[in-house]
């Protein structure tokens, strides 16, 4: 006997466990996009609510069948968006998410390469961990 209530509970629920986690690089692209647009030209802040504004309005939108609440955190079920401007992932970090064993992010091929040529290049010496780590002790590194 499957667990859930009815039919379409047991449905959700089946999506939910069966389809794999991985990472989506929606929101990555449009935060970098608006932050390359307004970069230098607002404030922090403004930059900060201008990035929130511009991945709202082009965020895709999940609509899964039999949902009754709606929307994902990434642009499907499983998917997990990235944060670079708080932390900037190597190529190497992406790797790790899709190789190890136990709990692992599949990672397209596609976004390797994005993560190189856009990710990177941007957000390397902008995210707030460098930042952060820049101004660090070596003896606490």
């Amino acid at each position: 006997m499957e667990r859930g209530m009815n039919e379409r509970i047991q449905n959700l629920r089946r999506i939910s466990l069966d389809t794999p986690a991985h990472i989506d690089m929606e929101r990555a692209k449009l935060v970098t996009e608006a932050y390359k647009k307004y970069e230098g030209s607002v404030s922090v802040p403004e930059m900060r609510a201008l990035a929130l504004k511009h991945y709202f309005l082009n965020k895709s939108l999940y609509l899964g069948e039999g949902e009754l609440i709606v929307g994902e955190k990434g642009n499907d079920p499983q998917g997990t968006p990235t944060f670079p401007e708080l932390c900037c992932h190597t190529v190497e970090d992406l790797h790790v998410m899709n190789d190890r064993e136990l709990i692992n992010f599949m990672v397209k091929e596609e976004d390797y390469k994005f993560q190189e040529e856009e990710i990177i290049p941007y957000w390397k010496k902008r995210s707030i961990r460098h930042k952060i780590l820049e101004h660090m002790s070596e003896e606490w590194k």
